[in-house]
């Protein structure tokens, strides 16, 4: 058994570490074909003093990812007690696989495999609810943006962008309808795949209308603090449109950017770039204004966390045998 045991340690060992060579090997990939954009903004940044506007985008990023942690913390709760910090180095590590792997998975895994307890299927539901909490956030503030640009801009064709605006607003009322009725959900139906789903989903029911509200203003405040970011980076390179037109901008980046989240495989980028050269294009931006703006705000607040998340993925617990069974 202890040879059994050794040999399962090694094998854990070994593929923590290719998970992180991995994801270091595609953070190399990534940087070699983004070479000439990330010349573009080193080359930017030299020409511009170091003002105390950089010191605030740099000083956000953190605090970014900091109100992700504790919402991670909170939902988290409900399955296991986590502290701040590991609930930030379960993000991280969520970050660093989520950027290499479709549909989002690896944002579940980082956070799944720090966990102590045994009961790690509940958890599925606790991220399910956080990342939809995220979601909800963006197709508010993305709705409102893309009200403002259907009202300044008037894009062609109209119905299509007035159609577009009346989905999302349906989404929200739906999103309204799941909060409220939360605790009402029934997984105890005898068809196979409610019994599939239950174990992963039956944690749901434990949150209170008072908690989802408060995960609402932590996801609200990490959107805040995005926006305040994109902002900065955009007057720092010289786009110069009124701020409620920017803030718009900026609320549908950050909506196509969420809703194409679940297809994620190194897009998240692209989906940024697309959406905000379509958008500050009405305006008469200069496109590389837009583009290296972009990119120096995903080279700050994704790849660099991705490259210290990929630090995280050697203290993951793949292994159950001395795991938790209680909650506690």
């Amino acid at each position: 058994m202890q040879i059994n045991s050794k040999i399962l340690e090694q094998g854990l060992w070994i593929l923590k570490n290719i998970l992180f060579a991995g994801v270091l090997y595609a953070v190399y990939i990534l940087l070699k074909e983004k070479g000439e954009s990330i010349e573009e903004v080193f080359m930017y940044f030299r020409q511009i003093p170091f003002t105390i506007t950089i010191w605030i985008v740099l000083i956000l990023i953190p605090i970014n990812w900091a109100f992700e942690a504790w919402k991670w913390q909170r939902l988290a709760a409900k399955i296991e007690k986590i502290s701040f910090w590991e609930a930030y180095q379960g993000v991280l590590a969520g970050l660093a696989l989520a950027n290499f792997t479709p549909l989002m998975i690896g944002d579940y895994a980082g956070k799944i495999l720090m966990l102590r307890t045994r009961k790690r299927s509940a958890s599925i539901g606790a991220i399910l609810l956080g990342n939809g909490m995220q979601l909800y956030v963006s197709l508010l503030f993305g709705a409102i943006s893309y009200g403002y640009f259907l009202y300044i801009a008037k894009p062609e064709p109209f119905i299509l962008h007035i159609s577009i605006v009346e989905f999302l607003i349906v989404l929200l009322l739906i999103g309204l309808w799941v909060a409220f009725n939360l605790q009402k959900l029934n997984f105890t139906r005898d068809a196979r795949f409610f019994q599939y789903i239950r174990q992963y989903l039956i944690v749901l029911k434990e949150y209170t209308l008072s908690e989802i509200s408060h995960i609402f203003l932590i996801a609200t405040g990490r959107y805040i603090v995005f926006s305040i970011q994109f902002l900065l980076i955009l007057q720092l390179f010289q786009v110069n449109l009124p701020i409620t037109v920017l803030l718009a901008g900026i609320g549908i980046v950050f909506l196509t950017k969420s809703l194409g989240a679940a297809f994620n495989f190194l897009g998240d980028l692209s989906m940024r770039a697309i959406t905000a050269i379509y958008y500050f294009g009405y305006f008469g931006v200069k496109l590389s204004l837009i583009t290296t703006a972009t990119f120096t705000i995903w080279l700050m607040n994704v790849l660099v966390p991705v490259i210290i998340g990929s630090l995280f993925l050697l203290t993951l617990r793949f292994s159950t045998r001395n795991l938790k069974t209680s909650t506690e």
